[in-house]
């Protein structure tokens, strides 16, 4: 008789009680050796069952099957079974039955077990980042090896309560799976060119200022907090100690409130090192022109962070197409992903595409002639080969009124020819809302925007 035929006679299912085991799309974070180790364990708490059995499938071949005798005291018996998996494009599943003499009893089982990567992402809005021009392009990247945890609701039930895996989603918000389009985009490309399965968990909320993502230090899982939701998620995820990357996008709400941002950042910074300890990277989007107005101040201090926090790289939004003053249609965050990655894949995964992958940055702004009336401004990256679209001097500011009038481009350094002298002590590129010309590098990566002071 066999094993699939003697699986269907199952009797009633009799007392167990699990304290390991798989979940449907469960995703173990893998170790330095690509594997990861599947525990099952409990105990049968029926005396009688004589055997516990446990069958391990990938993509629905038999791989594995373990059986233990059961060993009875005070009318319970405990087993305990260890199953090797690998972080790679097929699907493991599980299968626990109970045997006494012929009679099998399928007890549990779990499918679409696989090994992999964990990210975080968190801020507000345009992490969240939803269809909410219902353009339905977004899922279009669903993949089974892009997966997430738990619910991304606000509603504290809902995150320290839903327990599930799921296909992530890219076109929800706050719901169970969604994590957004550049999240989602994110996922399939890193799944797409390294073959090892993600889980992103995005604990984003729309409209949130930076002092309501900050950690309670009394109690850092707090469910009544983002930070405690996000945390909590995590760990029943059982990925809180295996998170390789967070990405951030957040400051719309914290426009004019630069210094105090600077600090609070830090703060959360320092606690995600803390809760999760195995982060190799942060990355952080600068935030965009508009939206609130935001300050070029509040945007100057997210370009500097990465100064002096030696995990954090700041990527840009400028250039990224399909602005709306605020948010993005499907374009922008399909953009988003596809920069984010190239910097996870060059960071963690070894990837040797590495050419004009980062932001365009500013080093120094000083002086070309005696007259002030001419500014060089050099890129801190050597490599780069600038771009200035059309119109794009147009987004430079001084402060005495004086703009500028053309800029030529001599490699990673823009000699800017201006009105007339200035007094000015600083030179600002401040960017704009929705599309139109820009800096960027030769792949279309828009420079980050600055306020930065002219030396002599």
């Amino acid at each position: 008789m066999s094993l699939t035929f003697l699986l269907l006679l199952c009797a009633q299912i009799p007392p167990l009680e699990f304290t390991e085991h798989p979940s449907d799309w469960q995703l173990y974070p893998r170790d330095a050796q690509n594997l990861a180790e599947v525990d099952i364990a409990g105990t049968v708490t029926e005396a009688g069952w004589q055997q516990i059995l446990v069958v391990g499938e990938r993509d629905d071949v038999v791989y594995s099957v373990q059986v233990q005798d059961l060993t009875y005291s005070a009318g319970s018996a405990d087993f305990n079974f260890e199953f090797t998996i690998r972080a790679e494009l097929h699907a493991y599943s599980f299968k626990v039955v109970l045997i006494q003499g012929p009679q099998y009893s399928l007890v549990a089982s779990a499918s679409n077990v696989v090994a992999g990567d964990a990210y975080l992402m968190e801020g507000q809005s345009n992490a969240v980042a939803w269809d909410a021009y219902g353009e339905g392009l977004a899922n279009h990247q669903q993949s089974p090896w892009v997966r997430s945890f738990g619910s991304a609701s606000a509603r504290t039930w809902d995150s320290s309560h839903d327990l599930k895996w799921y296909q992530a989603d890219g076109e929800t918000a706050l719901t169970s799976g969604s994590i957004g389009a550049w999240g989602l985009r994110m996922g399939r490309l890193l799944v797409d060119r390294t073959g090892i399965p993600v889980v992103i968990i995005n604990g984003a909320v729309g409209a949130t200022a930076i002092k309501w993502h900050l950690r309670d230090d009394d109690d850092p899982a707090n469910i009544h907090t983002m930070y405690g939701r996000l945390l909590t998620r995590a760990r029943n995820a059982g990925v809180a100690d295996s998170v390789r990357a967070i990405i951030w996008h957040q400051g719309e709400s914290d426009s004019w409130y630069a210094i105090n941002y600077a600090w609070k950042f830090q703060q959360l910074y320092r606690d995600w090192l803390k809760d999760y300890p195995s982060v190799e990277q942060v990355y952080m989007f600068q935030v965009r022109s508009g939206c609130a107005k935001v300050s070029i101040g509040l945007r100057e201090v997210q370009r500097r962070l990465q100064d002096y926090l030696p995990l954090l790289q700041v990527m840009s939004t400028t250039a990224a197409p399909s602005h709306d003053g605020c948010h993005f249609h499907y374009a922008g965050y399909h953009e988003f992903g596809n920069r984010i990655v190239r910097l996870i894949g060059r960071d963690l995964y070894g990837s040797t595409d590495t050419q004009s992958i980062d932001a365009p940055n500013i080093k120094s702004v000083r002086y070309a002639n005696a007259a002030q009336d001419a500014l060089l401004l050099t890129f801190r990256d050597p490599d780069d080969e600038l771009i200035i679209d059309v119109g794009a001097i147009d987004d430079f500011e001084l402060e005495d009124g004086v703009i500028a009038l053309t800029g030529t481009v001599i490699g990673n350094r823009i000699l800017l020819t201006l009105s007339g002298p200035t007094q000015s002590e600083t030179l600002a590129y401040v960017g704009h809302q929705l599309d139109g010309p820009w800096i960027t590098n030769d792949r279309g990566v828009g420079a980050l925007t600055f306020k930065v002071p002219i030396q002599p």
